[in-house]
Formats: C-alpha cells, sequence, structure tokens
C-alpha cells in the first residue's frame, strides 16, 4: 500500500504562509513571536467586527396606545384604567419624603457645588456691559436622612418665625438650587401651598402672585431683594422674606425692615427649628400643594392650583415599570443619577424631581448659565473647570427644545470650524448612526463612538443614557443629531402645568420623530373637533389623513383643580377660563389644552398645530405661525425666530435673533466687520444670506409658498427670559416682542 498522499498547497497559501514566517523578522522580533502576534491579530479583527455591529434595537409592541369605542385614548397596557399612586400609603408630596428617607437613609441623595469665587468682568467687545463670571468646586452631598431632617428643621424653623398655619401660601422666589426644593418640602410637610414665581418674572407679576394669593411670607434668593424692595410697598400682605444665602446685604435688611418686613435666612431658621422640633401638619389629597405661575405668552400669570393628589398621580404613571425604560431596557432606578437645572417654578421639573427623589434617584443641582466648560457663567481657566454635567456624570437629563437647539448648532459649527479629516470623520459616523436611528438602533458603531463623539458625550459627563425633551417641539433634525452624537435616546414628552406635567412620553423603542408617545398610565386622551381650523376626528376617514385629529382633551387624576381666583376680589377672566377650560365628559374631568394632535395609528400623539397661533390671511389661507418658526430653527443661522403675520396681509415675515458664531464666521469669510452684531445684523450681505438659508429651511420643511416668511428682520439683542421677551420655559412672549419691535415689524411689511 502507497501512503496517503497530501494535497499540495496552492502558490496563494505557500506565500501567505512565507509572509507569514517572516512578520517576525519583519518586525524586529524573535522568532518565536509568531503566535503572540496571530493572537493579536485574531483579538483586533474580533474587536473591529464587534465595533462595526448592529445596534440590538428593543422589540417594537404591537400597540403603544388604544383607542377605545368612544374615542378616549388609553396607555395600551392599562385601557380604562387610571393610576393615581405609586404605592399605598402614598397620598401627599412629604409621604414621598419620608419613605424615601426611610429606604435609603445613607444613600447620596442630594448634591450641589460650592461657589469658590464670583467676578465681575467686563466684555471684551463692549466694556460697557459686565459679565458674572464663577468658579466652584466638586459636589458636596447630603443623604436622603440628612435632606429629609434639612426640610424638618427648616420647617419647625419657618412656622415659628412666620406663624403660618396649614392651608396658608408661602412664596419661593429664586433659580433652581438645593435649597429652593428644601423650602419647598418644608412647606408641604405642614400642608402649606407652594406658590411659584419664577425669578424672570418682573416686578407686575411677583407682585400679582404675591398679593392674589394673600401671602405674608416670601422664600428668595438674596440677588432678588432688590426686586422685592421694589414690590414690597404694592404688596400689603408681605410680612415676612427668608434668604436662600446665608448671608444678607446689611442695606437690604434695613430696607426691608423699614417697610415692616422682617428678614432672615434660611441657615438660621433651620438652626432654630432643629432646637424645636414640630409634628407634620395633615394633609388631604385634594389640599393645593403648589400655586404655579405660569409666565404666560400673553395676558397676566395665571395660578395653577395642583393638588397633592395631582402630583402624586403623575408620580405613579411616570415610576410604572414600564413607563420610563432606559437605554439598556431597564427602568429608572436608584443607581441612576440626575442633572436639576431648569427652572423649578415650571411644572416639568418640579414634578420630574420629586418622582426622581421617590426613586431614590441622586439628583445633583446645577445651572444652565455653567452647564458645560464654555457656558456663559463660567471662569475660563486653564486648564478649563468643569461644567456642571462633566463635574456629575448624569445618567438622566430633561431639556427644553431650545436647550438642545442650541446644542445642535453650537456642535455643527464647530464641525465646520475643524479640519477636513475632522469633518470627514464626523460626517461618516454620523450617516452610521443615522442609518441605524431609521433601523431603530441608538447611536453608531462602537468604533465610531469611541473615536469620533466620544468627547461630544463628554460635555455631558459621558454616563447620559436617558434623555428626555419637553416644553415645546422639538424638531426632527434636532432629535436625530443629538440622539446620534450622545448615543442615549432622546425622547419627547407631552403636557402642561395643567395638567402636572408629563401626559405622555414616547416609548424607548419608538425612534419616530415629531410624536410624544402615548398617555401615561395616570391620564387618558381625547380629540375634540375644531371646525374652524377643519380639525375633525373624522378625519380618519379621509384617505388623504388616515388619523383623528382635534384640540386635545387631557383626563385623569393628574388634571389641576383650576386656577387661583381669590374669593374677596375675583377676576372675571380667570373665572371664564375656569368654566371654559376645564370640562366634564361621560363622568370624567378634562382639560382642554388649545394644542391640536393627532392620534397615530400605533395610538401615539402627535402635536400638529395650536389655536391661538393660528392666523388667517388676506385671502383666507390660515398659517400656523409655531409650525413655521420650527422650521426656521432648522437653519444654523437662527436661534430664536419670531414670524409674524396680520389677516390685512397675504403673506408672514419674521424677525429672528441669529446664532451670533454663525453669523461671525459668515462675516469674517466675505470681509465684513464683525465687532458691531447691530451693524451687521443690519447689513444687507448678513440679511441676504440668513433670508437664503431660511428659505431653503423652509423648503425642506415643505411648507406651502404663504407659510415661507416673504421677508426676514435680524435683531442683534438675543430675546431671552432675563429681557421679558421670552418665558421661563422659553416661550415666545409674542405681544411684548411685537411692543419692541413694532417699527421693525411696520418697516418688513412695507
Amino acid at each position: 500500500r502507497h501512503p496517503p498522499r497530501t494535497k499540495e498547497p496552492n502558490h496563494e497559501c505557500r506565500m501567505l504562509k512565507g509572509w507569514l514566517l517572516e512578520l517576525p523578522a519583519m518586525l524586529g522580533l524573535p522568532a518565536d513571536a509568531l503566535p503572540m502576534l496571530l493572537a493579536c491579530g485574531a483579538v483586533i479583527i474580533t474587536l473591529f467586527a464587534w465595533a462595526l455591529r448592529e445596534p440590538k434595537v428593543p422589540p417594537k409592541p404591537k400597540q403603544c396606545g388604544v383607542l377605545d369605542a368612544k374615542g378616549v385614548l388609553w396607555r395600551s397596557d392599562s385601557v380604562g384604567t387610571l393610576v393615581s399612586v405609586p404605592e399605598d400609603g402614598i397620598t401627599h408630596v412629604w409621604a414621598c419624603i419620608e419613605r424615601t428617607a426611610q429606604r435609603f437613609p445613607h444613600k447620596r441623595g442630594i448634591g450641589q457645588r460650592p461657589l469658590l469665587k464670583r467676578e465681575i468682568v467686563p466684555d471684551p467687545a463692549n466694556p460697557s456691559k459686565h459679565f458674572e463670571k464663577l468658579s466652584f468646586g466638586e459636589y458636596e452631598w447630603l443623604t436622603f436622612k440628612e435632606y429629609r431632617d434639612r426640610a424638618c428643621d427648616f420647617a419647625a424653623g419657618m412656622v415659628a418665625f412666620t406663624g403660618l398655619p396649614s392651608k396658608a401660601n408661602l412664596v419661593v422666589y429664586g433659580e433652581t438650587q438645593r435649597d429652593w426644593m428644601v423650602a419647598a418640602l418644608g412647606a408641604f410637610r405642614q400642608g402649606i401651598a407652594v406658590v411659584t414665581i419664577y425669578a424672570t418674572l418682573g416686578e407686575d407679576g411677583v407682585v400679582h402672585g404675591i398679593t392674589q394669593t394673600k401671602a405674608s411670607a416670601v422664600v428668595a434668593d438674596s440677588k432678588l431683594l432688590p426686586v422685592l424692595l421694589a414690590c414690597a410697598p404694592r404688596c400689603k400682605t408681605l410680612k415676612h422674606v427668608i434668604t436662600l444665602s446665608p448671608s444678607i446685604d446689611p442695606k437690604d435688611r434695613a430696607q426691608l425692615e423699614a417697610l415692616g418686613v422682617a428678614v432672615r435666612s434660611m441657615e438660621e431658621l433651620i438652626k432654630d427649628g432643629r432646637a424645636q422640633a414640630r409634628a407634620p401638619a395633615p394633609v388631604a389629597p385634594s389640599d393645593p400643594a403648589v400655586i404655579m405661575y405660569t409666565s404666560g405668552t400673553t395676558g397676566r400669570p395665571k395660578g395653577v392650583m395642583i393638588s397633592h393628589a395631582n402630583v402624586i398621580a403623575l408620580m405613579a404613571g411616570t415610576t410604572c415599570p414600564t413607563a420610563v425604560l432606559m437605554s439598556d431596557g431597564t427602568p429608572l432606578n436608584s443607581a441612576d443619577v440626575y442633572l436639576a437645572y431648569l427652572p423649578l417654578a415650571h411644572i416639568m421639573e418640579l414634578a420630574v424631581e420629586i418622582t426622581l427623589y421617590f426613586l431614590g434617584m441622586a439628583i445633583g443641582y446645577g445651572s444652565p448659565h455653567t452647564l458645560t466648560p464654555t457656558s456663559i457663567k463660567m471662569k475660563q481657566t486653564r486648564p478649563p473647570q468643569k461644567g456642571d454635567a462633566m463635574a456629575l456624570s448624569p445618567t438622566v437629563m430633561v431639556f427644553a427644545p431650545a436647550v438642545l437647539d442650541k446644542v445642535y448648532a453650537g456642535i455643527k459649527i464647530k464641525v465646520a470650524n475643524g479640519s477636513s479629516l475632522k469633518q470627514t470623520l464626523f460626517g461618516w459616523a454620523l450617516d452610521d448612526a443615522l442609518a441605524k436611528y431609521d433601523k431603530g438602533g441608538v447611536g453608531p458603531g462602537f468604533l465610531y463612538n469611541a473615536v469620533v463623539f466620544s468627547s461630544v458625550q463628554a460635555l455631558l459627563g459621558g454616563r447620559v443614557r436617558m434623555m428626555v425633551a419637553g416644553s415645546a417641539p422639538l424638531s426632527a433634525d434636532v432629535q436625530k443629531f443629538v440622539q446620534s452624537c450622545f448615543n442615549a435616546p432622546l425622547r419627547q414628552g407631552y403636557g402642561l402645568t395643567e395638567t402636572c406635567a408629563a401626559t405622555t412620553l414616547c416609548a424607548l423603542h419608538d425612534n419616530t420623530p415629531s410624536q410624544v408617545g402615548p398617555p401615561q398610565e395616570s391620564a387618558c386622551i381625547t380629540l375634540r373637533d375644531w371646525e374652524e381650523g377643519n380639525y375633525r376626528n373624522r378625519d380618519a376617514n379621509d384617505p388623504a389623513i388616515g388619523m383623528r385629529r382635534g384640540e386635545i382633551l387631557i383626563g385623569g387624576p393628574a388634571v389641576c383643580l383650576g386656577y387661583y381666583v381669590n374669593e374677596r376680589a375675583p377676576d372675571a377672566d380667570v373665572v371664564k377660563r375656569n368654566a371654559e377650560d376645564f370640562v366634564t365628559i361621560n363622568g370624567m374631568r378634562f382639560f382642554c389644552s388649545g394644542d391640536i394632535g393627532q392620534i397615530t395609528p400605533s395610538g401615539c400623539v402627535q402635536i400638529i398645530d395650536r389655536k391661538k397661533d393660528l392666523v388667517k390671511l388676506q385671502q383666507g389661507e390660515y398659517i400656523a405661525l409655531s409650525k413655521v418658526e420650527n422650521a426656521l430653527k432648522n437653519s444654523p443661522y437662527v436661534e430664536v425666530p419670531m414670524v409674524y403675520a396680520l389677516s390685512s396681509k397675504d403673506c408672514c415675515i419674521a424677525l429672528v435673533c441669529p446664532m451670533h458664531a454663525a453669523l461671525k464666521s459668515f462675516a469674517q469669510q466675505k470681509g465684513l466687520p464683525t465687532d458691531d452684531m447691530g451693524a451687521l445684523c443690519a447689513h444687507p450681505e448678513a440679511i441676504k444670506e440668513v433670508s437664503k438659508s431660511c428659505l431653503g429651511a423652509c423648503k425642506a420643511a415643505k411648507l406651502v409658498g404663504f407659510e415661507i416668511p416673504k421677508k426676514i428682520g435680524l435683531v442683534a439683542d438675543t430675546w431671552t427670559p432675563e429681557n421679558g421677551m421670552l418665558t421661563a420655559a422659553m416661550k415666545l412672549k409674542r405681544n411684548e416682542i411685537v411692543a419692541r419691535h413694532k417699527s421693525e415689524l411696520a418697516e418688513l411689511y412695507k
């Protein structure tokens, strides 16, 4: 027998074998290093394949929301039933605080950064202007028990100082910070309603809130004492002021005391309260917890009365196991960290914080002015000091769309100013992420994420795994871009002050932009026909539309008590609004939102219009101002737009506060002067460039001819809550803007 003949290797195999045998020598390594090199090569190939893997996509449930026979939309897993409490025995807000302190007594709970230095520096471009610059230390923490005890001590000291009885009102007037919530929790413990007033509301709004609620005590930021001083002569009920800062300017104290107003700091009252403990007052679920003054876009602020039961119902809907899921499919839990920086005088932030506190989640306080190393109030140092997000490394963040619009524009400008290599890599990474987005995924492959987007994610601490946007519509482009760059789900929610915030929230699996999800388990929704705007429930039978459309009415236990009315001097307009805005249908109380929505086949809500934003043009066509404004925001030159239309005209026009950095970059390319923003905004070349970009944004949004602004004017001084042109929720105050820019609008219409 002949031995079996071995198959001769082909030429390519012999070459590969020879190359492998020579590889160690080529690299200057000994011959016995070949196995190690082969092993390293296998690891690299495996890692590369893993980096390019498709993201895991959560399975889509068949239906997010379900319409019943009466046309009421429910969450798919709670049709016909609404939750009102998260746990037995939790019927008022203080009960949540006690429960959390019992569950997590020694866990880090509430953090804030110590202010190390405050400086006032001149603006290099305009020395007559000055800015506040701040330096901070690292976060310092209280455990949940320590925080609960601080609120108890404040409650005792506050009642001893003010003499406030249960069911009285305590005004809290300040920016978001740890002790804002301490003041609120202390009031809740004693059955006292918290009256919230935005820090940017202005003197008339402050006077209105204090006098209408007959409040005798105000908790305020020390820096807002000058405003209180100006208001005090008009606030006949005001007798006590408590400052959030431990230091009080002697002049402010003396002036307030001269007006008959006693002044103490919170720290003083906490010290007093520690020495004289006080039992909590009995609180009924129907008792008012908050009277929240909205910085309305028109008219005087209205006080929305929110009961303890309303807040608890919101918590119940949000903490249901299926309500809020993170990027890995797990619910919100006590291991997460939340960055609190939005206004606590806004229902969204207040409701979120109380809910997350109940879950045992660590909450670190920050500010929109110190969020990142380059934020406006951060002192620039070498190396740069950390912004709040980098210092905290949160896993959960909530955004107003206006903030995300700035993030979107800022990243795009930075990329555009980078090298061609960086632009190319960023484009590849973004294309990869957007391709996965369309398949239901989140973020790009591992390699792109690690190499390209990690530096962007580091600005928010690098650990964010869930983002929520609310308070205004979020454009589809911004949603896709931000979710891709930060490699975490960005979901929209919808709610109003009158419904105690989040009525709906998009599901984890749902990447569909421009929708706000199904109802939470504590709410249901029905649509009311609006004939004037041609939005009807029967639109579902129109093949060209295929969805119910109409005004959104929200029902359930989170719907507020109504607008505050002073019984001794009732405001006829507020009484009328209470009668019109709150209706009972089939035994359930609903709030009429004024927003126009449609219900998708999957049972999700899309906001498509707003009754108040609709203007009928001369030729009879209706134009939705907010719809056009949302389209304009997609221009890289636009920071804040306002569309304006008159029924006597056949077109609309727009005023635009431009992105200063983007406009200056264009001006430098064209050789235009950039030292005077006012002059640049008036330059024909700048107006032409921004108008061209806005036209492109409108066409990309598929606006029809009459919806596209005929002319655009540029406004150098950006509208903000501080200058009274925006609400604290970053919404346009149209009346104030029109009054300020009356001549510019008239010129545009010529």
